[in-house]
Order: structure tokens, then sequence, then C-alpha cells
């Protein structure tokens, strides 16, 4: 043990501290701590997680209605032209000049990224981050299986965070889906986005 006067290491079997002359007999011993539970070191329970079955099947009506969505905006928007263009360049193998009134490999490209990066990643990313965010943490499909979205200890996620979930996915997908399939793993439920985002998806009261 070591002396409290003189901080020094003394024989622990003595009454007093062999370097200063301390009395060290009835100094008490630290207390050993306390072993710590399995709950404790997770964290507190904050509601049940939602398993991987049930975040698919609300994944799947999310599909449908971002694909709804997409269909409107490529009718009001004008993005039905990137996509025909796309089909008819890579696939009919149609010459530039006649796709595009420029007549020009930029103007084409142009037209198609303006119309897959709407409908591919900006119209899924305001529909999940916007959702998320919101008072109900949940896209319709998660509304419809009675799941929400939130931060690491059970509050409304912000956008920002939600966000990262989001674009955070397209880690999860390489390869093979795997930082999905790790939400059947983990203790928490959580895939690969969660656990890059700190989220947790929770069974709704």
């Amino acid at each position: 043990m070591f002396c409290p006067k003189c901080g020094k290491e003394t024989d622990a079997s003595g009454k007093f501290c062999q370097w200063c002359g301390a009395d060290i007999g009835s100094v008490p011993l630290p207390a050993a701590p306390s072993p710590i539970t399995p709950e404790e070191e997770e964290g507190p329970d904050i509601g049940v997680y939602a398993g991987l079955g049930r975040r698919f099947v609300a994944f799947i009506v999310d599909f449908i209605i971002i694909v709804l969505f997409d269909l409107v905006a490529m009718t009001m928007l004008g993005l039905t032209r990137g996509v025909q263009n796309s089909y008819f360049y890579f696939v009919q193998k149609i010459p530039v000049e006649t796709l595009t009134t420029e007549g020009t490999m930029g103007a084409l490209l142009g037209s198609i990224i303006a119309a897959y990066g709407m409908l591919l990643i900006v119209i899924p990313w305001l529909y999940f981050a916007g959702f998320e965010s919101s008072r109900s943490q949940a896209t319709p499909g998660k509304l419809l299986m009675h799941i929400v979205v939130t931060d690491m200890i059970g509050n409304k996620p912000t956008f920002a965070r939600v966000t990262l979930r989001h674009f955070a996915k397209f880690v999860s997908a390489i390869p093979v889906f795997l930082g999905f399939l790790a939400i059947g793993l983990t203790q928490r439920r959580q895939g690969l986005h969660d656990l890059i985002a700190g989220c947790l998806v929770l069974l709704q009261d």
C-alpha cells in the first residue's frame, strides 16, 4: 500500500510507514469499484429496438412512395428528357448531335446528370431527412410499421444527423449490403449507417 502522508509504497502489514513514520494502521483501504453490469456499459434502456424485418418492410413502402415522387418530378421539372437521353445514347447508340439542341456532349451529360441527380439523390435525401427530423421522426413507411428514428439517447434527431444517416446508407450498401445486414447482428439493431450517424430505430410506443 502507499502512505497517505508521503505517498511512498510501504509494507501493508505494518502499522507505521517505514519511510516517514506516519500511522497507516487506521487509514481505510479504498473501496473496490463496483462491478459494471452489461446494461450500464451499453447505456440506459430507452426502448425496444426495431428489427431487420420490420425496417425492410418500411423501406419497401418508402421506396414505392419515392418512385411516385420521382414520376411527379419528372413531369413537373422536365426531367424526362434527361432520362430519355441516357437511354437513347447509351443503349440505342444515337449520335449526340441529334439528342440536344446544342448538339454537344456537355449538353447531353448535363441533362442526364440533372435528371438522375434529382431523382436518385436529391428527392430521396429530402424525403428521408425531412420526415425523420420532423415531429413524427418517421417516414410514411416507418409510421406504418410503428418505428421511429432517434439519436443515441432517444431524442428527435436533427436534420444534419439524419442527412448523415441517409448518405451513410451508400456505405452500408458496399459490399453486398453488409452494412444493412448488421441490423440483424448488433445488439441495438443498428446498421452501419446508424452507427456512423449515431442513430437508433425504435418501436413506437
